[in-house]
């Protein structure tokens, strides 16, 4: 009997989109979508988590491009860059993200995306203000209190060193 294989190649939408429907369909992110609380950071890949939990996309922050880095200071956007679902009901927390952080707890996620990540499963964040500016500020909090951490990244933001 002959062996049959099979190559499936996606495009980095398509692949955020994938991961984006994993990360919906985890049981953890269900049963927080009904009893608990999902913190949504913007990025590429959440901002398509984001329109499938709440159909509402996220405003992009910053991004390694052939050319460099860029940043968002200047973007204009309606949409947020952060969102709290509780209960189903999304919210802009933009101007209260460390006060929303403080009140997670145990079994709530928040889901961030990365710029880099390494052969050895490690990611990395670019930071565009002194210690991370406000997300980086709380990082720490959120995984003291037991927060469920996800970081969603593609194989595109591979890097062939270790962070």
């Amino acid at each position: 009997m002959a062996q049959m294989k099979a190559q499936i190649t996606l495009t980095v939408s398509e692949s955020k989109l994938l991961i984006a429907k994993a990360i919906a369909s985890l049981p953890e992110v269900r049963t927080a979508t009904k009893n608990g609380k999902i913190l949504l950071k913007g990025g590429t890949t959440v901002s398509a988590l984001s329109e499938i939990l709440v159909k509402t996309p996220l405003r992009i922050s910053g991004r390694v491009t052939p050319r460099g880095t860029t940043a968002a200071k200047h973007v204009v956007s309606d949409y947020p860059h952060s969102i709290l679902i509780e209960k189903g009901k999304a919210r802009n927390i933009d101007e209260t993200f460390v006060d929303e952080v403080a009140d997670l707890m145990r079994g709530d996620i928040v889901v961030i995306g990365a710029n880099a990540l390494d052969v050895h499963g490690n990611a990395a964040m670019m930071a565009g203000a002194p210690l991370g500016g406000t997300p980086g500020k709380a990082i720490s909090g959120m995984m003291a209190e037991g927060v469920i951490m996800i970081i969603a990244a593609g194989l595109e933001k591979l890097i062939p060193n270790s962070i």
